[in-house]
């Protein structure tokens, strides 16, 4: 199954009852702002005490210790807070057709077995808590994954267990899982910068090889759910032109073409044409203050795979 961000779905009553409840989500974490970073300074004070008492030895073997503890401290003052989280996670144009998407064609219980890959701080780990109670989270963002993703679901009172792993070697035998969540992550998987801009050329490839091993962990019968960033050339513009085009994800449906849930009998219908183009750009115009030659212009493309 492969289908392409549409205006009619992201205003339909599912769609707008899902953003909802994740937007419940977001309202529970701005009430709670202040223990937020209480708990997130209390944490980095630790390290920070830490480093401190470094910074006072005169033992040139400690150096290599102070140089990370530095950089650590570091990141975390200055990307880790309350009102990072939560402009980071406001539902912009895409997630609001992407969660609603993955989760309608999702069935979940509370016996459910799922992996979310790639979810860094994001929410959706969160609402897939309240729905079931087998919930892996995984990125390879160490503090995310460690510190700032579980203050989170602690302070909501959500179970969630949160892994430090890749999404080409994940830590999880054969046949796991009911469902793995992939929303918005193979496009960064081997991103670059060249002169200032963000781009993706794919030159091991690694998105494949993710995806094998998304198929190698869900049960027979489950289902992979993966959203992608998706652009004609050219028609990403700005700092960020990783996303997939065309071609390209032809290229990927082919190769797993026997896994997907239903199959595409016409490829045609996914390409971006002019009138799909400018409706991209009046979402992006109502969602954004939109600036047409400074801002990043995409769309979202949904996949699902499962195995026999």
């Amino acid at each position: 199954m492969i289908e392409l961000l549409s205006e009619e779905k992201i205003r339909s009553y599912d769609y707008l009852r899902i953003q909802c409840e994740f937007n419940d989500i977001w309202n529970r974490l701005f009430m709670e702002k202040y223990l937020i970073d209480r708990v997130l300074l209390g944490k980095w004070s630790k390290y920070q005490v830490l480093l401190n008492l470094i910074s006072r030895s005169r033992l040139t073997k400690l150096f290599f210790i102070r140089s990370i503890v530095f950089k650590y401290t570091e990141y975390m003052n200055t990307h880790m807070n309350s009102d990072r989280i939560l402009h980071s996670n406001k539902l912009g144009m895409t997630r609001s057709w992407e969660y609603p998407w993955a989760i309608l064609n999702s069935d979940i219980t509370q016996d459910t077995k799922i992996l979310d890959v790639g979810s860094g701080a994001s929410l959706l780990p969160l609402y897939l808590a309240q729905k079931s109670n087998h919930v892996d989270s995984l990125d390879s963002d160490e503090y995310q994954m460690r510190v700032l993703s579980p203050t989170l679901a602690d302070i909501l009172k959500f179970k969630v267990n949160y892994l430090v792993d890749d999404a080409t070697h994940l830590p999880a035998e054969d046949d796991t899982y009911d469902y793995v969540f992939c929303i918005s992550v193979l496009e960064h998987l081997e991103e670059t910068r060249e002169r200032g801009v963000l781009v993706n050329r794919h030159p091991k490839k690694l998105d494949r090889l993710a995806i094998r091993e998304f198929l190698r962990v869900i049960k027979p019968g489950g289902r992979v759910i993966l959203t992608l960033d998706y652009a004609n050339k050219g028609f990403c513009t700005g700092w960020f032109q990783v996303s997939f085009e065309f071609d390209y994800v032809k290229e990927l449906a082919e190769e797993f073409s026997t896994n997907l849930l239903e199959p595409l009998p016409n490829f045609d219908s996914i390409r971006l044409t002019p009138e799909r183009e400018r409706e991209i750009r009046r979402l992006w115009s109502e969602f954004y203050d939109y600036r047409p030659l400074e801002d990043p212009l995409g769309t979202a493309l949904g996949i699902i795979l499962t195995k026999q």
